[in-house]
Formats: C-alpha cells, structure tokens, sequence
C-alpha cells in the first residue's frame, strides 16, 4: 500500500505528478502535494478518488519505474478530506454552478472539458418518488482518460470477417481498458485508406476524448442516451460502424435491433467476467437474441506490456457456454 504526505500548497506540474493540471487544481490545497507525489510514483493513473472523512485513492495500470500490474490497481493516500473541503471540489468539478450541472449530478456524474469525468456519490434528495438533487457528498471520483495507443487491431480484424456486417460485444471485468481499447477501435477504423465512416455514441463525455481531430472520418454523439443516439447514427448519419460504451440494459435491445437492421455494426463494451456470466445477464440476453452481436470477446491485460489477450466466442457458441 502507498502511503504519501498529506500537505502542500504548490501545484506541481503534469510531469511532476503524472495526473493533469486540470485534475490537480480541483483538489483542496491541503491535500493537493500529497495526493500529487503519490500519482508520481504510479503509472497511468486512471481516478483519483477522494472521500469525506477517509483516504483517498488512486487507480492506476502500472509503477513509475515501468511495471505493469495486468489489471488496474488502487493505492491509498493519506489525504482525508473534510466536508467542507469535499463540498470546495463538487463547486469546482460543476464551475460554482450546480444548478448548471444538475440533470447529470442527479444521474452521478459530471464532465469536464477534456473528457474528464467525475462520478458524484452522498445522500439522495428524494420528491414524489424520484431524485431531485443530491447532498452531503462523500466521493468523487475523477475518471481521467488516456490518448489511445495503437490497440484494437484484432477487434478491426474481427469486424472485418464477418464483412462488417455484424458487431462485437467486448467484455471484462471493471478497470481492465474497455473504454481505452474501443477508443483505439474507433480511430483505426475511421483513419486511413480504407476508413469508414464511424459514430461514436458518447453518453458521458469520455469516450470520445482525442477523437475529433482532424483527418478521422469519425461523428460523434456527445451526451445522448444511448438509444437514441445509436437511432440517429443508423439513421440519419449514414454510419457505418457505430461505436458506444457500457450497453447491456434492456432498452438497449430496439436500439441496437434497429441498427442491425440499418446493415450497422455495433462494436460495445459491457461488465463480465466471463461468457457465462454475460450469458446470465437478461440485459444481455435480448441484445444477444437480436443477432446484432457476431462476436463476443472477453479481454484481459498483460502483465508485461500495455496490451490484451482476447477470448473470442462466437454468436452461435455463446449459449453453449453457460
């Protein structure tokens, strides 16, 4: 467990730290140096997770001298925050404008601008059976999103055979690279000379970081309920790979039928540590009936390099091995 001070005044740099400027000027002065060197002394660090009245935390892929550790990581500060000091950086992650941020801080989120994104957790303020805000805030927790690396090729290779005519469904347990690894999907398949025309549908605002620039054939759909933006981009953009993260609710079924029916794949990411599990899940099972899906794939991380050993399964397997 890593152990680091908890007080200092100075915002070191990126480089010094290893998490971004943005992320380090949300943080309460008194904790900032502390929370700082312990990202220093991490690699890829992935959240910072503060709570109110207990240690914060990091998650992260690998140590500064270059190990990885196969799957994502969390070390403990000695940084504990206050609840005022907690409430300074809700003010902070919502601009000083709650209200502004509102509709999201009731679904326990917000994103920032880079694609940062904070998860929100404390007590519910309930009226006439729905949320309606949120108080006493116990966590925040920073997603901080990482430039893909060249990754992706065995998914692209994959999509590719069946003739882009149905999608992937890629699965792992939290915290292995799902998100990393199909946004390296979407920059190969829209980059190059036999680009195609890729939807990203990107609810939350971190999938899509790094994609826009220039030269990817690429739209995206910033802030739209999955279904409906997996709707517009069959029908309306003239996708012809849609891109999105985290499916397997119900309503996610007509969507992603809808599409299938468009001629678009769908390559999404969902939580399972195993076909059978994800063969348990209801959710799943209609997105499965569908026949949207070609393939599933489970991904974990090599413990000696950024990059994935893949368990391919196919449609017509995935039953069988429950």
């Amino acid at each position: 467990m890593l152990i680091a001070s908890s007080v200092d005044t100075v915002l070191p740099s990126v480089s010094d730290t290893g998490i971004p400027a943005r992320v380090a000027e949300l943080l309460p002065p008194r904790v900032r140096g502390g929370i700082c060197e312990a990202a220093g002394r991490l690699r890829g660090v992935e959240e910072v997770r503060l709570h109110t009245g207990k240690r914060a935390t990091l998650t992260a892929s690998g140590s500064a001298d270059g190990g990885l550790f196969g799957r994502n990581a969390n070390f403990s500060t000695a940084a504990v925050l206050t609840q005022n000091e907690m409430d300074g950086v809700l003010a902070a992650v919502c601009e000083h404008s709650l209200y502004a941020y509102r509709d999201t801080l009731i679904r326990g989120y917000v994103t920032m601008e880079g694609g940062l994104r904070a998860g929100i957790c404390g007590a519910a303020v309930v009226a006439g059976g729905a949320v309606v805000g949120i108080r006493d805030v116990s966590t925040v927790a920073i997603r901080i999103p990482h430039a893909s690396p060249p990754l992706g090729g065995e998914i692209c290779r994959i999509v590719a055979d069946m003739e882009f005519t149905r999608g992937v469904l890629i699965y792992s347990p939290p915290g292995v690279g799902k998100t990393t690894l199909i946004r390296s999907v979407a920059a190969r398949l829209s980059s190059g000379r036999e680009a195609r025309r890729v939807a990203v549908v990107d609810e939350r605002g971190e999938l899509a970081c790094g994609l826009s620039e220039a030269g990817l054939c690429i739209d995206i759909l910033s802030g739209y309920p999955k279904a409906h933006g997996i709707g517009i981009a069959a029908r309306t953009l003239g996708a012809e790979v849609i891109v999105c993260d985290e499916i397997g609710m119900r309503e996610d079924a007509d969507a992603v039928a809808a599409a299938q029916g468009c001629g678009v794949p769908l390559i999404a990411t969902t939580h399972a540590g195993s076909i059978a599990e994800l063969m348990g899940r209801p959710g799943i099972r209609l997105l499965h009936d569908t026949g949207a899906f070609g393939a599933y794939v489970g991904i974990r991380r090599r413990t000696d390099r950024f990059d994935y050993i893949y368990s391919v399964t196919p449609w017509e397997n995935a039953l069988g091995s429950r």
